[in-house]
């Protein structure tokens, strides 16, 4: 059991260094949130790396339920699953600053924000594109 355990369990990330910025990734627990691209450059994992101060642009892929549109003869709806990719872009992420970019569904469409440590809200992501390609 205890080696069962050990293997779920998420490594932590290294502490932050003063000469580079952190962007976490939060949404709601129904949906799922991953890196897609910096500055135009595909990420190799789920969330971004550590960034150099200045300019940047962050893109991320949002997965959510939304209900299926429409019944059946039953009258029944379905579930189904809407991926978006949103992104943000912000001028001046802060050497040794936390950030996170925190996304979420408003109904049928995806939305997003990059907050400060504090919560403050920087900038407002845009949507780029959903469907099933995404």
């Amino acid at each position: 059991m205890a080696a069962l355990l050990c293997a779920c369990s998420v490594t932590p990330l290294p502490p932050l260094d003063n000469a580079h910025a952190r962007v976490g990734l939060k949404t709601e627990a129904a949906n799922r949130l991953q890196a897609s691209r910096l500055d135009g450059e595909p990420v190799g994992g789920l969330q971004f790396p550590d960034l150099t101060p200045g300019e940047h642009r962050l893109e991320v892929r949002l997965f959510f339920e939304v209900p299926g549109g429409g019944g059946d003869v039953s009258g029944s709806f379905s579930a189904g699953e809407r991926r978006c990719i949103l992104a943000v872009e912000y001028a001046d992420f802060a050497a040794g600053q936390h950030y996170q970019f925190h996304a979420s569904r408003r109904g049928w469409g995806p939305a997003g924000w990059l907050l400060d440590a504090s919560g403050n809200k920087l900038a407002t992501a845009r949507e780029v594109r959903c469907g099933p390609g995404v």
